[in-house]
This record gives structure tokens, C-alpha cells and sequence, in this order.
């Protein structure tokens, strides 16, 4: 045990036989204050059983350094200054027209770069105290809406955090997540637990038609000079990421329509980033000079997964099954490097049945909203201004006066207060009715 994690386990133990003091939540949303608790934060991770690559320090710091001034991170810590457990989340402002104000909404942080899960990392031990003492901190915050899709979660931690909001002001509700009109339930992530060889992979977890597949097809790419296979290095990451963007976007372009060029982009931010911290696996198929395919998965050798997460293909190109060919290829290779689990990521999608995906996680989606529809405590969050203020420019560019009028009082009520702000909107309207108008 390394001394990061002794510490923690003495914190643990101490916090255990003293009943729980009430830990001390703190907000981080700067990335210097980031990378001041990545001893901590990864020291914490690899001993919480629930943590999971989307809650890593390593792949959040991508999120965090791509998306500055959108996230936060609550950190619990004990009387002592010993760290706890980390909630890592992202608000956004949003502008109602029904209740013709700005409101704020909070998600996972992981969302931003479209994690599959997201969560609360925990230190073993210290549950009942810290889960519920977010859940009070975010009480305090001003939001309407909190959206936590993928919860990946036991049932003990998800009562712990959930029930705190059993609050007058607020409704809770579960919502689902389904795709391919209605037929994919996005709240189930199967995955194939893998044994000791690629051997026993196929015996064990195939069925006899598959099994045949994957032996015939990987014969015949493996041995043919028609065909080879790559997996992308520090070298060709540039042009990896480029097979990938212009393939999904081949196989993508005509459902995704004109978010196509977006979506394509994007998968290519993460994965650049993925690779660059050197926690994505990409082999690439070729057929003669022409890439066919490839997969982009990320690594977790502390928890010991190998998580698929985008695909390209031509799908033009029948000669092989190309995602067949390249998913064996990925297992063989989380197998001879010693990890255990494929996971295969949210979706109960048939082929990854035919992969021998016999068990799945269950996610959860809660909804916490206000049921009056605004903030909950009738200010906006301070992490918002920027994106409040953005919103007063564009309804005045666009003569929407009420609309800015309002937006504007509330950017000053968060930061000067209610009164400030009456007298300030006062002030520069010229108007006491004006004023008063934007304030309702």
C-alpha cells in the first residue's frame, strides 16, 4: 500500500468509529485546484469498488481542460483536511420562456465529453456521511433542473445521496433512455467478463456459429497480404483520427443529417485527447492501402476494463465482418495484457450478446427538478454569469428588451445582490416602471 493510501485507509477506519463527523464539501472549479487533489482524487479511486474509468482523474482532466469554466467538483474532506470523496458535475444556464427567466441546470461533468456513466467517488467506509453531505451542499446551490443520466451506482449509495431531496420544494423523477425507436435501452451496459486466454474466450463465451466466424476471419486477415492490422501509436494518432472522423461520418452522415460534421468532430476531440493520455486502444483494419475500419477503446488497468467506445467502418466493404474481425482483436489483445472485463458500454444492442455479453450493469437516470420551475433558492449560479451575460447581449441584439432587461437584473442580483440591482436597473433604465418590469 502506497502512503496516499494508508492515509486514506486510517481516515476511513477513524471515520468508522466515530459515527461520522459531518464532512466539510468544498467547490474546485479552476483546473489548478484539479491537479492540487490528483494524489488524492486517484489514491481514492483505486480503492472505491463503485469508481469507474468516466470518474478517472486522467480522463476528467480532458473534460475539464476542454470545457473551462463549465464544471465543478464538490469535494468532501474531514475535519483534518483528508479528502473523502469527489462529485464531479458541469452547470449550464438555460432560459425559460415559460417562466421568462435564466435557470440553471447540472449534469454529470463526464457528460461533456459524453461519458456513458457517471457518479460519486467515495472513500470506502465514509458513505453515509459523504453521499448525503453533497446532496446538502447541491441543496444550497441555485439550479432547477439536475439530470443524472447514467448513474452508475449501488443501491446503498443511491438511497444515501437520494434521500436528502425528499424535499417539498423538489420532485424526483426516473426517466429512461432508449434508442433505435425504442428498441435499445441505453440504461443497461453489458459486458463480457474475459478469461485467462483468447482460447477459452472463444470456447466459453461464443456460441459455435461465432466461434467459427471469428477463427475463419481472423485467418484470413491475419494471413493474407490483401489485409493488415494496425493499432494507432504516437506516430499515426494524426492520421488515425482522421480514418476515424471521415468513417463514422460515412456510416452516420445520412441518419445524423446536418449534426453530422459535429458529432464526427467531437468523437475525434475525445479520442485525440484519449490517445494523447495514452488510455486508448485504436487498431485500425486495412484492406490493401484503404483503412476499413477501426475501433477506439479506452483503458483502465486499474480496474482492469477495456471499454469500447466508437467504431468507424465502410460499410460498403463486405469481403470480412469488419466490426467482428476488429472486436475479436480488441478482446485478444485486453486478454494477453491481463484485463478482465469488455465492457461494452451502455446499449443492449444484439451484437454484443453475439460477443458473449452475458452480464450487464443497470444504470439509473433520476431527475431532481424544482417544482416551481425556477432556481431553487432564486439566484443564479455564480459559474453561470458568462453565459447569462452572453444571453443579455444576444436578446439585445435581437430588440428583445423584457427578455434582456430580466437577464441582466438577475447576472447583478447573483453578484451585487437584490437591492444593488434594483437600483442599478433603475439607474440605467431611466424608468422605475422598466425596471420594475424586469424584475417580476
Amino acid at each position: 500500500m502506497n502512503p496516499a493510501d494508508a492515509s486514506l485507509a486510517a481516515v476511513a477506519s477513524s471515520a468508522g468509529r466515530r459515527g461520522g463527523d459531518a464532512p466539510i464539501v468544498e467547490r474546485i472549479d479552476r483546473i489548478e485546484g484539479f491537479r492540487c487533489v490528483k494524489s488524492a482524487w486517484e489514491s481514492i479511486y483505486r480503492r472505491d469498488p463503485e469508481s469507474q474509468f468516466f470518474l478517472s482523474w486522467t480522463w476528467l482532466a480532458g473534460v475539464f481542460e476542454a470545457h473551462p469554466g463549465a464544471w465543478f467538483v464538490l469535494v468532501a474532506r474531514d475535519a483534518g483536511g483528508e479528502y473523502l470523496g469527489f462529485l464531479p458535475l458541469y452547470q449550464k444556464a438555460v432560459w425559460s420562456k415559460s417562466r421568462n427567466r435564466i435557470r440553471n441546470e447540472i449534469e454529470f461533468a463526464g457528460r461533456l465529453f459524453w461519458a456513458d456513466y457517471g457518479g460519486v467517488l467515495c472513500l470506502p467506509g465514509c458513505e453515509d456521511d459523504v453521499l448525503p453531505a453533497f446532496a446538502r451542499h447541491l441543496k444550497r446551490m441555485d439550479w432547477s433542473h439536475i439530470y443524472l443520466k447514467g448513474f452508475r451506482v449501488s443501491d446503498r449509495r443511491y438511497e444515501l445521496f437520494m434521500g436528502p431531496f425528499a424535499d417539498d420544494r423538489l420532485a424526483v423523477e426516473s426517466l429512461t433512455a432508449r434508442t433505435d425507436d425504442g428498441e435499445s435501452d441505453n440504461l443497461v451496459s453489458p459486458y463480457v467478463d474475459l478469461p485467462d486466454t483468447f482460447e477459452r474466450y472463444l470456447v466459453e463465451r461464443l456460441s459455435s456459429n461465432t466461434r467459427q466466424k471469428v477463427r475463419r476471419y481472423l485467418r484470413k486477415v491475419e494471413s493474407s497480404l490483401e489485409y493488415r492490422l494496425t493499432v494507432s501509436t504516437p506516430a499515426t494518432h494524426g492520421r488515425d483520427v482522421r480514418i476515424l472522423e471521415d468513417l463514422w461520418r460515412t456510416m452516420w452522415g445520412s441518419l445524423k443529417g446536418s449534426r453530422t460534421d459535429r458529432l464526427a468532430v467531437m468523437y475525434r476531440t475525445i479520442v485525440a485527447r484519449g490517445l494523447r493520455d495514452e488510455c486508448v486502444l485504436m487498431p485500425v483494419l486495412w484492406h490493401r492501402e484503404t483503412p476499413i475500419g477501426l475501433l477506439a477503446s479506452f483503458i483502465d488497468q486499474t480496474k482492469s476494463r477495456l471499454l469500447f467506445f466508437v467504431s468507424g467502418r465502410n460499410e460498403g466493404f463486405d469481403d470480412v465482418p469488419v466490426g467482428l474481425v476488429l472486436h475479436a482483436c480488441n478482446i485478444r489483445w485486453a486478454i494477453e495484457h491481463g484485463i478482465r472485463t469488455y465492457d461494452l458500454l451502455r446499449g443492449d444492442e444484439p451484437y454484443k450478446r453475439s460477443l458473449g455479453a452475458t452480464a450487464v450493469e443497470q444504470l439509473r437516470y433520476p431527475l431532481i427538478r424544482t417544482r416551481s420551475g425556477v432556481n431553487l433558492n432564486d439566484a443564479l449560479d455564480p459559474g453561470c454569469l458568462a453565459d447569462a451575460l452572453r444571453m443579455v447581449d444576444e436578446f439585445a441584439r435581437r430588440g428583445q428588451a423584457t427578455e434582456a432587461t430580466t437577464a441582466m437584473y438577475q447576472t447583478l442580483a447573483t453578484i451585487a445582490g437584490r437591492e444593488p440591482a434594483e437600483r442599478l436597473m433603475d439607474a440605467l433604465s431611466g424608468d422605475h416602471r422598466v425596471g420594475a418590469s424586469g424584475r417580476d
